[in-house]
């Protein structure tokens, strides 16, 4: 922290939405390849693997792979043909196309708790450490304008339109006014009407609906034109198998690429799933295959220790009579240091750090206080009001 500084800055933060449980073993794949990957150097404050559990998804999401689980209301809407009426009669938000829909990851640019977001959908697997795209800015401009920017602040191109951008793979701003924006101007969303496949041959309006990434261009329609040029990323971001199926693609080098979206459907991970044959990438199939494998004994490992760690807890475990006396709450200093100090003794025996820290923070009765702000979370572990 520099000297000086009031507060610990806003965490950066990289994200992914878990929509429904049908979407885990992505969202896990996808998690175990991101730690995998992600180099921090001594300086830095690492960034918060969060992830944004929609409201109609279950309690299957498991903090073994991330620092965070944020639950946010799921966002709906209904696809309008361009024939409706557009009139009361049919509200858009009286349907979702599946439970599955992107719509909720919207809800990233509300967290303003977090200074900057890389967001990745949860069907891609990272290959190369990412971090770096947290701390990209505009050269030509001053720091101080640069931390002014909100919202969208890069992305990749998309593979049949390149001067548009897919939102599989996002470096964000959070902010509420964007977000609002957002909301007010879905009821005018367009429809998405081409062929991933053959990108000459429309689809039937019935075939057509819009999407997130659809929608984003929308909203950001100098994405390609008018930001500035750090804002457009490789495809190597946001690879897409359908890509490395085009003759002019085909010879790129895979070292080039560090996010592969796994875009189409049925997903790799359904059962008895058929990859449509404009996207079948056999390369790319066996990675996430055994990043799949991988990310399963990892999380297997990973609840073993969490079961030693709790019999060991059992059996070194103080008496409830030898429990420490609450200390005074006024004194914020003196109460995060003993916390700090019972969280070094719970890690000892093996719990994770989250669990570590929930135990010690609820001995000292210091788990009725809810604090939803990341930052004044992290500034409370300094002592600081």
């Amino acid at each position: 922290m520099p000297r000086g500084a009031p507060f610990p800055p806003r965490p950066k933060a990289i994200a992914t939405l878990l929509s429904s449980a049908d979407y885990l073993p992505g969202c896990q794949t996808l998690l175990y390849s991101l730690r995998t990957h992600i180099a921090l150097t001594p300086a830095d404050y690492p960034p918060e693997i969060i992830v944004l559990v929609s409201s109609r998804a279950s309690d299957a999401a498991s903090g073994v792979y991330c620092d965070r689980i944020i639950r946010v209301e799921h966002i709906s809407i209904k696809a309008m043909n361009p024939d409706e009426k557009n009139d009361n009669s049919s509200p858009r938000n009286a349907l979702t196309w599946d439970e599955n829909c992107d719509w909720t990851k919207l809800r990233v640019f509300e967290l303003e708790g977090y200074d900057t977001i890389l967001y990745i959908d949860p069907d891609c697997l990272v290959l190369k450490d990412v971090g770096h795209l947290l701390h990209i800015i505009d050269p030509n401009i001053l720091p101080k304008e640069n931390e002014k920017r909100v919202g969208l602040l890069a992305a990749a191109p998309d593979v049949i339109h390149p001067d548009k951008f897919n939102a599989g793979v996002m470096l964000l701003r959070p902010s509420s006014s964007v977000f609002n924006e957002m909301m007010s101007q879905l009821v005018r969303v367009p429809t998405f009407k081409h062929d991933s496949c053959n990108p000459n041959r429309e689809l039937p309006i019935s075939a057509s609906k819009p999407n997130d990434s659809t929608f984003l261009n929308y909203f950001y329609p100098g994405w390609y034109s008018d930001m500035p040029s750090f804002s457009r990323l490789s495809f190597g971001y946001n690879a897409q198998p359908l890509m490395y199926k085009q003759p002019k693609y085909k010879d790129e080098a895979i070292d080039d690429i560090s996010i592969i979206h796994f875009s189409s459907t049925p997903k790799l991970w359904e059962k008895n799933a058929v990859t449509s044959s404009c996207e079948t990438n056999e390369e790319f199939e066996s990675m996430w295959r055994t990043a799949y494998e991988k990310s399963q004994r990892y999380h297997a490992d990973k609840l073993k220790k969490r079961r030693v760690g709790h019999i060991r807890q059992g059996q070194h475990a103080k008496p409830v009579s030898q429990l420490p006396t609450p200390p005074d709450r006024s004194k914020p200093k003196n109460v995060n240091s003993l916390v700090h100090r019972r969280y070094n003794e719970l890690r000892k025996t093996g719990i994770e750090i989250k669990e570590a820290m929930s135990i010690a923070r609820a001995e000292y009765g210091l788990d009725k206080i809810v604090d939803i702000n990341p930052a004044r979370a992290v500034g409370q572990m300094f002592g600081l009001n």
